[in-house]
């Protein structure tokens, strides 16, 4: 009877080593491959980074790269907000490591059965989802870095933004906005192609209209000094007053001051800006 017990108690101490063992292997692995996971998410958000900021720097008219341009800072925040996550939880649990007190190992003063205690909680579930969250993260990432060599191709030709922190903005009841938007607006009306066959004899004409010492004639003179629109026109000339009744492109040719003149090309085309001080009448 002896020898029984005595072979079944040792087998069931060499099972519980073995299971112990095992476990402690199995979570050592998947926190190495958590690790890893981890290490790798941050080597794909940079160069995810870099991308979406050189493009942040280009000016990009094709709806479908501003589409999937779309994509990858959808991609690029979704990996930033769950290595936070992970991250996040990594030190929290490290420092509720330093002050937990484990009495697993305490001997029981009510039961020598219980002795010998080993507390651990049941983590697997949430593990295993997470680390499968994880997973998909960063497969996803990895999918749109793949596909992302055709957009850094086309990215390349794409001119890049001009910086001007200073002349970039206006003034509207102390309230400041961007005039990139508005730059790009008549810089793709004056670089349009001109197809209409009554193009020389009715001009396009665009309005820029608004409340005075707002800056419409910064605008425009920043448009102006664009080397696209320099390349563009033959010349371009100011031209200041109100009476407009008996004006035609040959007397607004003469009294109009020069602002600038391409002599490598020929005079074709002729950017004229009128600038009236009085408001206009719009049933006339």
């Amino acid at each position: 009877m002896e020898v029984i017990f005595s072979a079944a108690m040792g087998e069931l101490v060499s099972r519980s080593i073995s299971f112990l063992v095992d476990r402690y292997l199995k979570q050592r692995t998947a926190a190495t491959t958590e690790e890893e996971r981890l290490h790798s998410l941050q080597r794909l958000l940079l160069r995810l980074h870099v991308v979406v900021e050189e493009a942040d720097d280009r000016l990009i008219t094709n709806q479908a790269m501003l589409q999937q341009l779309s994509i990858l800072k959808k991609e690029m925040y979704r990996g930033y907000y769950t290595l936070e996550i992970f991250l996040c939880r990594a030190h929290g649990e490290g420092r509720a490591k330093d002050h937990e007190v484990n009495y697993s190992f305490a001997p029981s003063i009510f039961n020598p059965a219980k002795r010998v205690c080993f507390c651990s909680g049941n983590r697997e579930g949430p593990h295993k989802l997470s680390c499968w969250r994880l997973e998909q993260v960063l497969g996803s990432i990895r999918n749109n870095i793949e596909d992302v060599g055709e957009f850094i191709m086309f990215l390349n030709i794409c001119p890049r933004l001009t910086r001007q922190p200073y002349n970039m903005y206006l003034l509207l009841n102390k309230c400041v906005f961007g005039r990139q938007m508005e730059m790009e607006h008549i810089m793709n009306f004056l670089l349009q192609a001109e197809t209409a066959p009554s193009a020389a004899t009715n001009p396009a004409v665009l309005p820029i209209i608004g409340p005075g010492k707002v800056g419409k004639s910064t605008l425009v003179e920043h448009v102006c000094d664009n080397e696209r629109v320099h390349n563009h026109f033959f010349q371009i000339l100011c031209f200041s007053g109100d009476d407009l009744k008996d004006a035609s492109l040959e007397t607004l040719r003469d009294g109009g001051r020069i602002k600038h003149r391409n002599r490598g090309m020929g005079g074709a085309r002729t950017l004229i800006i009128i600038e009236l001080f009085l408001d206009i009448d719009k049933s006339e």
